[in-house]
């Protein structure tokens, strides 16, 4: 598994943490989901490819209705 790969679930923060230390500085694009769009919530990477992440909120806890 190369560099980029291995930051694949974690939090953007801490993937531009590390990919910053491996000498590499990607883009970022945020996508999300086309309805149901929740506000708030923890960008995580949920795709690589070479100079690129690609990240979505997710929700850090369900809250009780």
């Amino acid at each position: 598994m190369d560099g980029m790969e291995r930051v694949l679930g974690m939090r953007l923060e801490d993937a531009v943490t590390m990919l910053r230390g491996m000498g590499m500085e990607p883009a970022i694009v945020t996508t999300a989901a086309p309805r149901n769009q929740r506000e708030g919530g923890t960008l995580r990477v949920i795709r690589v490819r070479e100079g690129e992440i690609v990240v979505s909120a997710f929700q850090d806890a369900i809250e009780n209705e």
